[in-house]
Protein backbone atom coordinates (compact mmCIF):
# COMPACT_ATOMS: atom_id res chain seq x y z
CA UNK A 1 0.00 0.00 0.00
CA UNK A 2 2.91 2.50 1.01
CA UNK A 3 4.83 1.14 -2.56
CA UNK A 4 1.30 2.57 -4.34
CA UNK A 5 0.58 5.57 -2.44
CA UNK A 6 4.30 6.64 -3.26
CA UNK A 7 3.35 6.01 -6.47
CA UNK A 8 1.23 8.67 -6.84
CA UNK A 9 3.50 12.27 -6.63
CA UNK A 10 -0.27 13.73 -7.86
CA UNK A 11 -2.47 12.65 -5.19
CA UNK A 12 0.01 13.14 -2.31
CA UNK A 13 0.36 16.93 -3.70
CA UNK A 14 -3.44 17.57 -3.27
CA UNK A 15 -3.68 15.60 0.10
CA UNK A 16 -0.97 17.58 1.22
CA UNK A 17 -2.81 20.77 0.41
CA UNK A 18 -5.83 19.50 1.75
CA UNK A 19 -4.21 18.83 5.12
CA UNK A 20 -4.23 14.91 5.12
CA UNK A 21 -1.01 13.39 6.72
CA UNK A 22 -0.63 10.05 4.81
CA UNK A 23 1.77 8.37 7.76
CA UNK A 24 -0.31 9.73 10.68
CA UNK A 25 -2.04 6.43 12.18
CA UNK A 26 -5.22 7.90 12.46
CA UNK A 27 -5.62 11.19 11.01
CA UNK A 28 -7.27 14.38 12.50
CA UNK A 29 -9.55 16.44 10.77
CA UNK A 30 -7.25 18.94 9.48
CA UNK A 31 -8.59 22.36 9.80
CA UNK A 32 -9.91 24.18 6.56
CA UNK A 33 -8.44 26.73 4.44
CA UNK A 34 -10.28 28.01 1.60
CA UNK A 35 -7.90 28.55 -0.92
CA UNK A 36 -6.66 24.87 0.18
CA UNK A 37 -10.58 23.80 -0.34
CA UNK A 38 -11.19 25.56 -3.41
CA UNK A 39 -7.89 24.00 -4.58
CA UNK A 40 -8.23 19.93 -3.56
CA UNK A 41 -11.98 20.32 -5.28
CA UNK A 42 -10.93 22.39 -8.38
CA UNK A 43 -10.81 19.82 -11.69
CA UNK A 44 -10.08 20.31 -15.33
CA UNK A 45 -13.18 20.99 -17.38
CA UNK A 46 -15.01 17.84 -17.83
CA UNK A 47 -16.17 17.18 -21.38
CA UNK A 48 -18.46 14.45 -21.82
CA UNK A 49 -17.88 12.27 -24.86
CA UNK A 50 -21.40 12.59 -26.17
CA UNK A 51 -24.35 14.41 -26.48
CA UNK A 52 -26.86 15.01 -23.45
CA UNK A 53 -30.58 14.12 -24.87
CA UNK A 54 -33.27 16.77 -25.31
CA UNK A 55 -35.43 16.81 -22.16
CA UNK A 56 -38.49 15.56 -22.59
CA UNK A 57 -37.50 13.71 -25.49
CA UNK A 58 -37.10 10.35 -23.10
CA UNK A 59 -38.35 8.93 -19.72
CA UNK A 60 -36.28 7.87 -16.69
CA UNK A 61 -36.75 4.81 -15.16
CA UNK A 62 -37.67 4.18 -11.15
CA UNK A 63 -33.91 2.35 -10.57
CA UNK A 64 -34.78 2.26 -6.13
CA UNK A 65 -36.70 3.75 -3.57
CA UNK A 66 -34.81 5.75 -0.70
CA UNK A 67 -35.94 5.37 2.87
CA UNK A 68 -35.78 8.47 5.40
CA UNK A 69 -32.34 8.54 7.23
CA UNK A 70 -31.78 10.70 9.91
CA UNK A 71 -28.31 12.83 9.46
CA UNK A 72 -26.87 15.83 11.15
CA UNK A 73 -26.12 19.13 9.89
CA UNK A 74 -24.29 22.42 11.70
CA UNK A 75 -27.02 23.90 11.59
CA UNK A 76 -30.69 22.13 12.31
CA UNK A 77 -28.75 19.93 14.30
CA UNK A 78 -30.42 16.58 14.11
CA UNK A 79 -32.47 16.05 10.40
CA UNK A 80 -33.69 13.50 8.03
CA UNK A 81 -33.21 12.96 4.55
CA UNK A 82 -36.86 13.97 4.35
CA UNK A 83 -36.40 17.29 6.15
CA UNK A 84 -34.02 18.65 3.68
CA UNK A 85 -35.38 17.46 0.88
CA UNK A 86 -39.20 17.73 1.09
CA UNK A 87 -40.87 17.14 -2.10
CA UNK A 88 -38.57 18.50 -4.46
CA UNK A 89 -35.88 16.67 -6.91
CA UNK A 90 -32.59 16.03 -5.76
CA UNK A 91 -29.22 15.21 -6.58
CA UNK A 92 -27.29 13.19 -3.72
CA UNK A 93 -23.37 13.23 -3.73
CA UNK A 94 -20.98 11.01 -1.25
CA UNK A 95 -17.60 12.14 -0.64
CA UNK A 96 -15.11 12.55 2.15
CA UNK A 97 -13.91 15.99 2.25
CA UNK A 98 -9.94 15.16 2.19
CA UNK A 99 -10.27 12.35 -1.12
CA UNK A 100 -7.79 13.11 -2.70
CA UNK A 101 -8.38 11.49 -5.79
CA UNK A 102 -9.00 13.67 -8.64
CA UNK A 103 -11.95 11.29 -10.97
CA UNK A 104 -13.50 10.94 -7.07
CA UNK A 105 -15.19 13.19 -4.95
CA UNK A 106 -13.17 15.98 -6.03
CA UNK A 107 -15.14 15.63 -9.40
CA UNK A 108 -17.96 14.88 -7.90
CA UNK A 109 -18.12 18.31 -6.31
CA UNK A 110 -16.75 20.51 -8.66
CA UNK A 111 -19.75 18.89 -11.25
CA UNK A 112 -22.15 19.79 -8.41
CA UNK A 113 -20.80 23.29 -8.04
CA UNK A 114 -21.76 23.50 -11.67
CA UNK A 115 -25.15 22.34 -11.76
CA UNK A 116 -25.84 25.11 -8.01
CA UNK A 117 -24.75 27.72 -10.85
CA UNK A 118 -26.76 26.51 -13.35
CA UNK A 119 -30.09 25.13 -11.50
CA UNK A 120 -30.19 28.88 -9.40
CA UNK A 121 -29.37 31.04 -12.74
CA UNK A 122 -32.99 28.45 -14.16
CA UNK A 123 -36.61 30.15 -12.67
CA UNK A 124 -38.34 26.55 -13.61
CA UNK A 125 -35.97 24.55 -11.00
CA UNK A 126 -34.56 27.30 -8.58
CA UNK A 127 -36.84 25.77 -6.30
CA UNK A 128 -37.32 22.36 -6.95
CA UNK A 129 -34.27 21.41 -6.99
CA UNK A 130 -31.86 20.37 -3.49
CA UNK A 131 -28.29 19.27 -3.82
CA UNK A 132 -27.03 17.30 -1.05
CA UNK A 133 -23.62 16.75 -0.09
CA UNK A 134 -23.04 13.48 2.49
CA UNK A 135 -19.70 12.49 3.98
CA UNK A 136 -18.93 8.93 4.74
CA UNK A 137 -16.13 10.30 7.14
CA UNK A 138 -18.04 11.15 10.13
CA UNK A 139 -14.76 11.02 12.06
CA UNK A 140 -13.29 13.64 10.24
CA UNK A 141 -15.75 15.39 8.72
CA UNK A 142 -18.10 17.09 11.52
CA UNK A 143 -20.76 19.26 10.90
CA UNK A 144 -18.71 22.26 11.38
CA UNK A 145 -16.08 21.14 9.20
CA UNK A 146 -18.94 20.63 6.47
CA UNK A 147 -20.32 24.06 7.30
CA UNK A 148 -17.18 25.48 6.06
CA UNK A 149 -16.96 23.42 3.27
CA UNK A 150 -20.11 24.86 2.04
CA UNK A 151 -18.70 28.39 2.92
CA UNK A 152 -15.93 28.03 0.65
CA UNK A 153 -17.91 27.20 -2.75
CA UNK A 154 -21.01 30.03 -1.93
CA UNK A 155 -23.38 27.90 -2.91
CA UNK A 156 -25.91 29.79 -5.12
CA UNK A 157 -28.65 27.36 -4.03
CA UNK A 158 -29.65 26.22 -0.79
CA UNK A 159 -27.10 23.17 -1.16
CA UNK A 160 -26.59 21.25 1.83
CA UNK A 161 -23.84 19.64 3.25
CA UNK A 162 -24.22 17.18 6.08
CA UNK A 163 -22.91 14.00 8.08
CA UNK A 164 -23.88 11.70 10.45
CA UNK A 165 -23.30 10.69 13.92
CA UNK A 166 -20.98 8.19 13.25
CA UNK A 167 -20.53 4.64 11.50
CA UNK A 168 -23.92 3.28 13.21
CA UNK A 169 -26.20 6.10 11.89
CA UNK A 170 -23.66 6.17 8.43
CA UNK A 171 -24.22 2.39 7.35
CA UNK A 172 -27.86 2.28 6.76
CA UNK A 173 -28.04 5.05 4.45
CA UNK A 174 -24.73 3.83 2.72
CA UNK A 175 -26.58 0.36 2.05
CA UNK A 176 -30.00 1.80 0.77
CA UNK A 177 -28.57 3.85 -2.05
CA UNK A 178 -26.32 1.27 -2.72
CA UNK A 179 -23.28 3.23 -2.15
CA UNK A 180 -19.77 0.87 -2.07
CA UNK A 181 -17.37 1.99 1.01
CA UNK A 182 -14.31 0.81 2.56
CA UNK A 183 -11.23 2.24 4.82
CA UNK A 184 -8.07 1.31 3.29
CA UNK A 185 -4.97 0.30 5.84
CA UNK A 186 -1.61 -0.11 5.71
CA UNK A 187 0.07 -3.88 6.12
CA UNK A 188 0.39 -3.34 9.76
CA UNK A 189 -3.43 -2.52 10.41
CA UNK A 190 -3.61 1.47 10.24
CA UNK A 191 -5.73 3.09 8.66
CA UNK A 192 -4.37 5.26 5.69
CA UNK A 193 -7.10 7.86 6.27
CA UNK A 194 -8.09 7.03 2.66
CA UNK A 195 -11.28 4.98 1.63
CA UNK A 196 -11.74 2.81 -1.85
CA UNK A 197 -15.16 4.13 -2.67
CA UNK A 198 -17.12 3.63 -6.28
CA UNK A 199 -18.08 7.47 -7.50
CA UNK A 200 -22.01 7.45 -7.50
CA UNK A 201 -23.92 10.70 -8.03
CA UNK A 202 -27.72 9.91 -7.19
CA UNK A 203 -30.85 11.43 -9.07
CA UNK A 204 -33.91 11.45 -6.69
CA UNK A 205 -37.55 12.35 -8.15
CA UNK A 206 -40.38 13.85 -5.45
CA UNK A 207 -41.41 10.47 -4.21
CA UNK A 208 -37.13 9.46 -2.94
CA UNK A 209 -37.15 7.71 -6.37
CA UNK A 210 -33.59 6.82 -7.69
CA UNK A 211 -34.38 8.05 -11.39
CA UNK A 212 -30.47 8.01 -12.50
CA UNK A 213 -26.95 7.14 -11.14
CA UNK A 214 -23.84 9.21 -12.94
CA UNK A 215 -20.19 8.04 -12.16
CA UNK A 216 -17.45 8.65 -14.13
CA UNK A 217 -17.66 9.03 -17.90
CA UNK A 218 -21.42 9.96 -17.14
CA UNK A 219 -20.52 13.31 -14.73
CA UNK A 220 -21.66 15.73 -17.23
CA UNK A 221 -23.69 19.15 -15.91
CA UNK A 222 -25.67 18.89 -19.20
CA UNK A 223 -26.71 15.60 -18.78
CA UNK A 224 -27.83 16.03 -14.40
CA UNK A 225 -29.74 19.76 -15.72
CA UNK A 226 -31.53 18.09 -19.17
CA UNK A 227 -32.54 14.86 -16.61
CA UNK A 228 -33.85 17.20 -14.26
CA UNK A 229 -35.85 19.47 -16.51
CA UNK A 230 -37.00 15.45 -17.67
CA UNK A 231 -38.52 14.94 -14.51
CA UNK A 232 -39.95 18.44 -13.52
CA UNK A 233 -41.62 17.82 -17.00
CA UNK A 234 -43.54 14.96 -15.76
CA UNK A 235 -45.57 16.59 -13.62
CA UNK A 236 -46.66 19.02 -16.40
CA UNK A 237 -44.32 21.71 -15.69
CA UNK A 238 -42.71 23.72 -18.73
CA UNK A 239 -39.16 21.69 -19.97
CA UNK A 240 -37.05 24.08 -21.00
CA UNK A 241 -33.39 23.89 -22.38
Amino acid sequence: MRRALAALPVLLLIGTAAGLDLDAPRPAAPALDPAAAAYTYTVAPFVAEYDAPAPGTYSLPVIDRIEDHQLFDSAAGTTSLAALKGDRLAVVAFVYTTCSEANGCPLAEAIMHRLDGRIAADPALAGRVRLLTISFDPERDTPLRMALIRGAFKPKTDWAFVTTTGDAQLAPILADFGQPVSKLYYEDGTWTGLFRHVLKVFLLDEQNRVRNIYSTGLMSPDLVMNDLRTLAGENGQPVKQ
